[in-house]
């Protein structure tokens, strides 16, 4: 475990918990805080589903790896493009808290946080799902194999909406 921080949106909780790779998170963060609507939408709304998923989210939120924690300010975020209502709190999450990373898997909302990070000269580091798995293989916390195999199981997966031309890239580093 590191002494890092991260904000998260749904994306990259929701995959990892898929791949039951939750582990990855807390290899590199001490605390990932989520904004009130991401809890409510991996975890209470999984759980009135019974998603295995949300059952192994709400696994780290008891062990206080994952914590909710509200947005103070109204959003007074640029969008230049529409996004999600999740995705604009976490953004304002990252940026009331100054947490140095942000993870979002979605296209938009990485362009619309990476704009508002840059306006207000945050050097927060946007990354997502196949970013996590990439650090983790970088700094040898996953081996070659694991971090292939997450990444082809993404690739087969109708419910991780994670581009293949995107997975394939990373493969491609992985493995050079």
């Amino acid at each position: 475990m590191s002494d890092a921080s991260a904000v998260s949106d749904a994306g990259p909780l929701l995959a990892l918990a898929k791949l039951e790779a939750l582990d990855l998170l807390a290899q590199l963060y001490n605390v990932v805080y989520v904004s009130p609507i991401v809890f409510q939408e991996t975890v209470v709304a999984g759980l009135a589903q019974d998603a295995p998923d949300a059952l192994l989210l709400q696994k780290y939120f008891d062990r206080g790896i994952f914590k909710s924690e509200p947005v103070q300010s109204p959003s007074s975020l640029n969008e230049s493009l529409k996004i999600h209502k999740g995705e604009r709190e976490s953004i304002q999450l990252a940026l009331q808290l100054r947490i140095p990373e942000f993870l979002v898997d979605d296209a938009r909302a990485r362009r619309v946080a990476e704009q508002n990070f840059a306006s207000v000269q945050s050097k927060i580091t946007v990354r997502g799902t196949l970013g996590v798995i990439f650090l983790n293989f970088q700094k040898r916390s996953l081996s070659r194999d694991r971090a292939v195999h997450l990444i082809e199981t993404i690739k087969l997966r109708r419910d991780i909406w994670i581009s293949a031309e995107l997975c394939e890239r990373v493969l491609h580093l992985i493995r050079a």
